[in-house]
């Protein structure tokens, strides 16, 4: 895995930047801000939540002794880590870059001086970046939910053919059935709380994205309304030239 990089709101050019939000009465640039820190923040820490949990079914990998077994989940726990790396790099993309903007911003108004206007980060740049995140997310917890359900049927199967094995073998011995769990047996059940934890978080992961996507959508609707308030209400050129010649003619 690799390595994880800190905490955005533990990051110095986000709180002086959201400081400099508040500073120049920035309210709503703040809000809209603070609720994209608030989603990667979330995400970041689910991420770690689902990287050990991925980490310890590894390691349980490694200690299992029947090699079929480990072949058959080695493939499935591949392909989750993989779509789990993708997704995690593409969340540290959208927050590197957003970091860059901020440190822009705040150049931006120390060269200007506070007289200037105040440059903000626009979050709707982050908008396509964050359906790929989505699709990442979507995609990973399918891969988790594969992997759940190769440990359920790999359990299933070790069950049975134990418990069909020993009642025959005793039976012919004429002694009672007795059932004893075995090492891998310990390990998958231990297997199948992890990818069913892995799964439940990237499905929340999943619905969080959806949802910022969901306001970043109206926020974008807003901006738009905003703008064609301000082109229905700016002078045409036509009426420029009328009022010019008006004003000539006084």
């Amino acid at each position: 895995m690799d390595k994880q990089l800190p905490m955005i709101n533990e990051n110095p050019i986000v709180q002086e930047y959201m400081k400099m939000l508040l500073n120049n009465d920035k309210k709503k640039e703040y809000k809209d801000t603070e609720e994209l820190l608030q989603y990667i923040a979330s995400m970041e820490k689910q991420f770690q939540e689902v990287v050990k949990e991925l980490q310890e079914v590894k390691e349980l990998l490694n200690g299992l002794q029947n090699p079929t077994t480990r072949s058959r989940l080695a493939n499935a726990i591949e392909q989750t880590q993989y779509v789990i790396n993708d997704g995690k790099e593409k969340l540290n993309k959208v927050k590197i870059g957003l970091i860059e903007s901020m440190k822009d911003c705040l150049n931006s108004l120390k060269q200007k001086g506070k007289d200037s206007l105040i440059k903000t980060v626009n979050i709707l740049h982050f908008k396509e970046a964050l359906g790929g995140i989505k699709k990442s997310f979507y995609i990973g917890m399918n891969r988790a939910n594969h992997l759940v359900q190769t440990c359920d049927a790999i359990t299933s199967e070790m069950r049975n053919a134990k418990r069909n094995l020993k009642n025959i073998g005793f039976l012919m011995l004429g002694k009672p059935v007795v059932q004893k769990d075995d090492g891998d047996k310990n390990k998958l059940n231990i297997m199948q709380k992890s990818t069913r934890l892995m799964f439940s978080t990237l499905q929340s992961m999943t619905i969080q994205t959806t949802k910022i996507l969901h306001k970043l959508e109206n926020l974008g609707k807003i901006s738009v309304k905003d703008d064609i308030k301000l082109l229905a209400n700016k002078p045409t050129p036509h009426h420029t030239k009328v009022n010019e010649k008006m004003e000539k003619t006084r």
